[in-house]
């Protein structure tokens, strides 16, 4: 891509998310749909956004921006409050989550009319299944939600994505688009990898720290370090392990959440803390304006004009089906949740920056790989429908939970809980 180009870009895009941000201030709406719908506009709509130079982009902001965010949640979490709700996320993270994509995957099977126990369903299930902690956490920072039910929502999200990822890739690899890797294996690497790596880093952070008054650039170094666990785990273990990976993302959330509970018993370090989750929070709202609005500007109108209908339904089954039914048969394992928090949380799962990544990345392999995909599978839905398909429900999947789930979430918490 051109220099000039991708300036330019960078330039509409901040000065476009600052006014769309504060005309979403002044309406009490959530910049994050605002930020979506901006995207839209720009891409397919006008075309000012190349689809393509969107796509490209995508990749590097979801990414990166996911880093940066989970670092600066993470940092915020303290042990001795997540350990009164871990039960509760543990459940949504195992039993809610596999609900979520069961369901999720029938319902898309069912309204595309294929056979019902096809792994296309249950590949848009995996990609959908795992909820933002994008979306969750500045929601929450600007609302009276109780604590604990806040905590609980944005842990699920923060801790979530290593059994979304191995979902995702046992179906691909079902689809011929994976290695078939042992799912069990593939697991105990990508989350608890991803709680040793995490904990590794926090250690060599404040050995580091302890040992070094950093100054101004203890906030470049924590980023770089985050950085560098995703990149191990990522890619660097799966060329020592035949394919095996480490959840960098894991890592990173449990890197700061280590740091969050061990530099705060320094007097001198920890200031570090607010050093770091400063410089992460002016970074998070850089990369959430960039994140929603590549994502809105990356969907052909082609493939959104084709599929948007039956993707909305797939979005709105997954929402107002899957994720209940996930959440109650997960939060009604003794000791059972109160009935108000479960209904909260089965109304509160938005899905954002990960779907998000994992449809492009899909979209692009199927389109790449067509004939990868077996002719059992493709005599019901061609290779491009497939990858269409499930790029156009999951993005109307993101754009409807972040519309309702951002936009009711202090509502719907005032009139549960009375606050």
């Amino acid at each position: 891509m051109d220099l000039a180009i991708a300036i330019g870009y960078l330039a509409l895009l901040f000065i476009s998310g600052s006014i769309i941000a504060k005309i979403g201030e002044k309406l009490k709406l959530p910049d994050i749909p605002l930020l979506l719908i901006f995207g839209l506009i720009a891409g397919p709509f006008l075309g000012i956004i190349s689809t393509a130079d969107a796509q490209n982009i995508f990749e590097y902001v979801a990414n990166i921006g996911l880093i940066v965010l989970l670092l600066g949640g993470a940092l915020d979490m303290r042990w001795i409050v997540l350990k009164r709700v871990l039960n509760t996320v543990l459940k949504l993270d195992v039993i809610g989550l596999i609900g979520v994509f069961g369901i999720s995957g029938l319902l898309f099977n069912f309204i595309f009319k294929i056979p019902l126990f096809s792994p296309i369903g249950y590949l848009y299930g995996a990609i959908v299944c795992a909820t933002d902690p994008a979306t969750l956490m500045p929601v929450f920072s600007k609302s009276k939600i109780d604590p604990k039910i806040a905590l609980t929502l944005e842990a699920e999200s923060v801790f979530n994505d290593p059994l979304g990822i191995v979902v995702t890739t046992i179906m691909l690899s079902t689809l011929g688009l994976a290695e078939n890797l042992n799912p069990i294996l593939n697991f105990i690497t990508l989350a608890i990898g991803g709680v040793v790596l995490g904990i590794i880093g926090g250690k060599i952070f404040e050995k580091t720290v302890l040992k070094c008054d950093f100054k101004e650039f203890v906030a470049p170094l924590g980023i770089g370090l985050s950085l560098l666990l995703w990149y191990f785990g990522e890619e660097l273990f799966p060329l020592l392990s035949s394919g095996y990976e480490i959840s960098g993302f894991m890592a990173v959330a449990i890197m700061g959440l280590y740091l969050g509970n061990t530099l705060t018993k320094y007097e001198k370090q920890s200031k570090y803390i607010e050093e770091i989750d400063e410089f992460c929070s002016m970074l998070s709202t850089l990369f959430r304006v960039l994140i929603f609005v590549f994502l809105g500007a990356s969907i052909s109108l082609s493939v959104l004009s084709e599929y948007w209908i039956l993707g909305l339904l797939c979005a709105l089954g997954s929402i107002f089906i899957g994720r209940p039914l996930g959440v109650f048969a997960a939060t009604s394992i003794p000791p059972a949740s109160d009935i108000k928090e479960r209904i909260y949380y089965s109304l509160e799962g938005p899905r954002g920056v990960v779907p998000a990544a994992l449809s492009a990345t899909i979209y692009s392999l199927i389109m790449t790989h067509p004939d990868a995909i077996p002719s059992a599978i493709t005599a019901y839905i061609a290779p491009d429908a497939i990858a269409g398909s499930i790029l156009v429900a999951t993005f109307m999947t993101i754009l409807l939970s972040v519309v309702l789930e951002a936009s009711w979430a202090e509502l719907l918490g005032k009139k549960l809980f009375k606050y």
